[in-house]
């Protein structure tokens, strides 16, 4: 997509968070902008962004002036800057970004953050806890006097959470709920073995049980690993410290393997950019690696493995492959 494109969206959006801001929208506006969100999966994610901007721009304006209007101007001066801002941060770290996500909805008082591929989001939350998002992920907080309602809809997630014992902190995956009153966990929707919800726990004590009772409750401790999936039941793995952090390791923009197979890594890479590693032969795919890489550069991750395990690097454009030798008819060209 060209640059132009985006700042268009990004236009659209920032006019349509403006004038919702104003007043109220008639009927036929609502139409109009939810058929516009509807169009594009693109629009839905600068839209949130708009709403993001707005609600930190006014939330420091009251802390400092008082709450301001917002001006009429349908891209007002104050989006523009907070996007050359962003764009700026964006090239100075290529995976962790400071584009904050969030929409809020009027309907269900509930708050939605989400990144694009490439983006790593630390939300501060209204209690003091904290929620760091991975690459491409969603979730939805909702919080009341007595619950704090988490669901993470898509992706994973890291959570550190402010102690309030009359207040959990309830985060829901899929049809997993983990239960915290104060502690550090991960819930992860991008599970590479059983398909289902893996529950890290860092520091702390949280309960992971099926949201229907179907399967039995279970309760972890810190350097613990939950895998859940109803028609396996919760499995219980202990973790150490070292390759919890390991695992952990997308917060700083890198990827870590342990064993897991090429095909594995390929499909991670995808997750952070969209130079995409294809591997046509099943038998290779089947390799397993160990190490830490740059979630940013799937190329440099294909030449490191083809080195170590004899294979060949063949690139053309956004297509990176691994083949054998034998395989490679022009390995002769190829960048290894």
């Amino acid at each position: 997509m060209r640059a132009h494109d985006e700042r268009s969206i990004d236009d659209i959006a920032a006019a349509w968070v403006a004038r919702e801001d104003r007043a109220p929208l008639s009927a036929g506006d609502a139409m109009a902008r939810d058929a516009w969100l509807q169009a594009d999966v693109r629009h839905f994610g600068a839209y949130a962004r708009a709403h993001a901007v707005l609600a930190r721009t006014a939330r420091a304006r009251a802390l400092s002036n008082g709450t301001a209007a917002i001006s009429a101007d349908p891209a007002p001066p104050r989006f523009r800057r907070a996007r050359r801002v962003l764009r700026w941060a964006a090239g100075m770290a290529a995976v962790l970004s400071l584009l904050a996500i969030g929409v809020h909805r009027q309907h269900d008082d509930a708050e939605y953050y989400a990144t694009r591929r490439g983006e790593i989001l630390r939300v501060p939350l209204e209690d003091g806890s904290a929620i760091t998002l991975d690459s491409d992920s969603q979730v939805r907080v909702h919080y009341t006097g007595e619950r704090r309602s988490i669901t993470l809809l898509q992706g994973e997630a890291l959570f550190d959470v402010a102690k309030n014992p009359g207040r959990p902190f309830v985060v829901r995956a899929q049809e997993t709920d983990v239960t915290a009153v104060g502690t550090s966990f991960a819930v992860s929707l991008n599970e590479r073995r059983s398909g289902g919800v893996e529950v890290l726990v860092r520091e702390g004590v949280v309960d992971v049980a099926d949201t229907q009772g179907a399967v039995a409750p279970a309760r972890l401790l810190a350097n613990y690993r939950a895998l859940a999936n109803r028609s396996h039941g919760i499995r219980i793995e202990a973790v150490p410290a070292e390759d919890l952090e390991q695992q952990l390791a997308w917060r700083e923009g890198m990827l870590s393997f342990n064993g897991d197979t090429l095909s594995v890594a390929a499909a991670q890479f995808l997750r952070y950019s969209d130079t995409r590693i294809v591997i046509d032969d099943p038998v290779v795919g089947s390799r397993r690696i160990v190490g830490l890489y740059s979630a940013s550069d799937p190329l440099g991750f294909a030449r490191s493995v083809a080195l170590s395990l004899g294979l060949v690097v063949e690139q053309q454009g956004k297509v990176v492959r691994l083949r054998t030798p034998e395989s490679a008819p022009h390995a002769a060209h190829s960048m290894q």
